[in-house]
């Protein structure tokens, strides 16, 4: 048995375990269907036949597998039917995930923000948010993430995301705090290989505001005298349950933009070689003067011209932040 059945068998099984107390009490048809898929399942991984497509028995991606184990066909034998479901599916999904995102650019309690946000596919991983003051006087607070993989799977990780820490901020911890709650959460919540990078910024009066960062690529400042990058950070959320996260106390100036981004951006690559840091650097620096939905525009700009056509592989989100205007 390979480790992905391991781990598989012993979700299936406690999942099994969950929807038969369910079926006690419920006899609903979609309880009942959904016991025996994942009776079928654990069938299938014992006897050694799981992860082989029902119609045309060809193996199926471990990728989709790890998402899904309860599918029996692949994506090449569906109907198109159920073709057209599944994108009916995809396309709703993508609705239900913009209407989580916050508005494009803000202007709230001393601080101006935009972002950019593209998704690879009909849905993205990144996790973008902008979570307002509780009470006159409170922080601004800004979220930016990355979860690990892509697609649907990666999409409903982010909206756990979204709601962990729309659900945690409120309670007014401090950011290592914060993110050790959020990290136990997230890693009860989701699989041993799934995690997701994240940097938080607590926004409060006169440029003043602190961040702290799981694992995520390290933000970007630019002022007159050049780009330098914010140091520090922990592991990313839901790797290890004992964690431990710091935060750093910094002042935004006037003048100065701060940059957060995700790895679609840096790791956009053309003939195996990525966009990297330093092109991002040069971007930045030759943008910094420009009104912020203008400077993530020359910044998207400048990677579109070094991908040379080339798709971005990866969802993609840029984040910028300044001082607004008195």
């Amino acid at each position: 048995m390979t480790p992905l059945e391991t781990r598989t068998l012993e979700r299936l099984i406690a999942r099994r375990d969950h929807l038969a107390d369910l079926t006690s009490s419920r006899k609903e048809g979609q309880w009942v269907d959904l016991m025996r898929r994942a009776d079928a399942a654990i069938g299938a991984i014992e006897i050694g036949t799981w992860g082989t497509c029902a119609v045309c028995h060809d193996p199926m991606s471990a990728s989709r597998m790890a998402q899904d184990p309860l599918l029996t066909v692949c994506l090449e034998c569906l109907s198109e039917a159920e073709r057209r479901g599944l994108e009916r599916d995809l396309q709703s999904a993508g609705k239900v995930q913009r209407t989580l995102l916050p508005p494009p650019h803000l202007v709230q309690n001393g601080w101006e923000v935009a972002y950019h946000w593209e998704p690879r596919g009909v849905v993205s991983g990144d996790h973008v948010d902008l979570i307002a003051p509780a009470a006159p006087g409170d922080p601004l607070h800004l979220l930016l993430g990355d979860v690990s993989g892509k697609g649907v799977a990666a999409s409903l990780l982010q909206a756990h995301l979204h709601a962990l820490f729309r659900a945690l901020v409120p309670t007014g911890q401090p950011l290592p705090d914060l993110f050790r709650r959020a990290n136990e959460l997230f890693a009860d919540a989701t699989s041993s290989v799934s995690y997701a990078t994240l940097a938080a910024l607590r926004l409060a009066s006169e440029g003043r505001f602190s961040i702290a960062n799981a694992g995520h690529p390290r933000p970007l400042l630019a002022d007159g005298r050049g780009v330098r990058p914010i140091e520090g950070g922990g592991l990313p959320l839901g790797l290890f349950c004992d964690s431990v996260y710091a935060e750093r106390e910094l002042t935004l100036r006037p003048g100065q933009t701060l940059l957060l981004y995700t790895d679609g951006w840096t790791e956009g690559s053309r003939d195996d070689r990525e966009f990297g840091i330093g092109r991002a650097a040069a971007a930045l620096r030759r943008s910094a003067g420009l009104p912020l939905p203008d400077l993530l525009a020359a910044c998207r700009a400048d990677l579109e011209h070094y991908l040379a056509g080339s798709p971005c592989g990866d969802d993609l989100t840029l984040v910028a932040v300044r001082r607004a205007a008195a």
